[in-house]
């Protein structure tokens, strides 16, 4: 995976950098997640969203695996 400064990520997602400070720290609540998503897609990753039932006597769980 290519590693992009802040500047050159902002310029790709056509955000300001200060955006690309908050998305490093965490701080996603000014972002929807479709937005989110298409930041992904913009900086070359699918997004794959796959609903599954747990096994019996399994608490249902949410998970982000990256590839």
């Amino acid at each position: 995976m290519k590693t992009l400064t802040q500047i050159q990520a902002a310029k790709s997602l056509e955000i300001e950098r200060s955006k690309i400070t908050d998305l490093l720290r965490g701080k996603l609540s000014d972002f929807s997640i479709d937005r989110l998503f298409r930041f992904l897609n913009a900086l070359g990753s699918d997004v794959e969203i796959r609903v599954a039932k747990p096994e019996p006597d399994t608490q249902a769980k949410t998970r982000v695996i990256a590839i």
